[in-house]
């Protein structure tokens, strides 16, 4: 009994030795990196919106989102209507009254530090090559689409006052407004859209990293996480879960995409059409606001059975600004022209979906020089 006794305390001795060591390992490597956050001090719910579903919080945030593969990360600060705080003294250096347009997107328009944007981008081209000066609001945020412009339309064009108005509308659009959105839109007795709520999984993922850091010990917080990231978070998003997944629409190349997709696409052209009646009833016709459109590097590169992606999201918008009387702008032809058989080089390596640096610049030209001709003159 007694040597059972023994073996026991020295196992009791050699587990508190191990989960010492394992603690003071975690510590450090916090301490050090982290290699694996388990402070996770920037998580809260400041995020949440009801009527935009997941706005930007106003104080800084040290960024590595997009691009993040290559290790580059960024700053950057919202105001309380979030729209990009830049430092746009240089853009704006002896001008008296400058243009201003506001831009509306997702993480395509957000772009990444002060000067990778699109918006940035744009006024440079305008000073530099057409000397007109623009004071650009950059309102682009991770993953929005136009279930959200709506919203987002009626609460900045009466604070913003835009001369013109800028909007991108992406291929993942689509999916987020069906997918993401649909059953998240609110509407008023008249049926509008006055706010998309809170994504439920957005807020069970803030709230189960929360709930893993009250626990003391970084071991416990450890075991907590990996359970809520890789057991609990995957069983909310399956409760959630569409049928409709990311792009298989884009690269779907079947006789009837209309009659395959009719209910995606009805609930993303609504969106879309109650969009165009906010930005008419503003600038009282088309002459002041552009739809922007960009290609994925699937809609430049052809796949092994030398197709690309198909053109039902672009399509849609080109419709709608027709009937609307919009300008509207495909830069799939201008970027294809420019970089022939490598328009890979426009783009983040190892899977990010997003343009790199040198790509989001040939696409903002791009933009600038099509918004120079249709729409903002040196005159005005």
């Amino acid at each position: 009994m007694k040597r059972l006794f023994n073996l026991l305390g020295q196992a009791a001795l050699l587990v508190i030795t191990w989960a010492g060591i394992f603690e003071i390992g975690l510590r450090m490597q916090q301490y050090f990196g982290p290699l694996y956050d388990l402070e996770m001090a920037g998580i809260n719910l400041k995020w949440q919106s009801d009527v935009v579903n997941h706005q930007p919080t106003p104080e800084n945030q040290n960024l590595c989102i997009y691009g993040d593969l290559t290790g580059f990360s960024y700053k950057s600060s919202y105001d309380t209507n979030g729209i990009r705080v830049i430092d746009d003294m240089a853009l704006l250096a002896g001008c008296r009254k400058p243009i201003s347009v506001l831009f509306l997107g997702d993480s395509f328009m957000e772009g990444y530090g002060e000067k990778n944007t699109l918006p940035y981008h744009v006024a440079e081209y305008f000073k530099r090559e057409r000397s007109v000066c623009l004071k650009v609001h950059n309102a682009g945020y991770t993953s929005y689409s136009p279930a959200i412009f709506v919203p987002q339309a009626k609460k900045l064009l009466p604070i913003v006052r835009p001369d013109y108005i800028v909007v991108d509308v992406d291929e993942t659009d689509l999916y987020d407004d069906f997918a993401r959105y649909r059953n998240l839109i609110v509407r008023n007795e008249r049926g509008q859209n006055v706010g998309v709520r809170t994504s439920p999984i957005g807020h069970e993922c803030s709230m189960g990293l929360m709930e893993a850091r009250k626990h003391p010990l970084y071991m416990m917080r450890f075991a907590a996480k990996l359970w809520h990231s890789y057991v609990h978070m995957p069983a909310v998003m399956e409760k959630y879960r569409s049928d409709l997944t990311l792009f298989s629409y884009s690269q779907d190349h079947d006789a009837d995409l209309e009659r395959k997709y009719a209910e995606p696409l009805l609930s993303f052209r609504q969106n879309l059409q109650e969009l165009a009646e906010v930005l008419k009833d503003y600038t009282r016709d088309g002459s002041r606001a552009i739809f922007i459109y960009h290609p994925h590097l699937e809609h430049l590169k052809p796949d092994a059975s030398g197709r690309v992606w198909n053109d039902l999201v672009s399509s849609s918008v080109q419709k709608m600004c027709a009937d609307n009387n919009f300008h509207f702008f495909n830069a799939t032809k201008t970027l294809k022209q420019r970089f022939g058989s490598h328009p890979e080089d426009l783009y983040w390596k190892k899977g990010d979906m997003h343009f790199n640096f040198k790509g989001l610049e040939e696409y903002s030209a791009a933009v600038a020089a099509f918004m120079a001709s249709v729409m903002i003159h040196a005159n005005d």
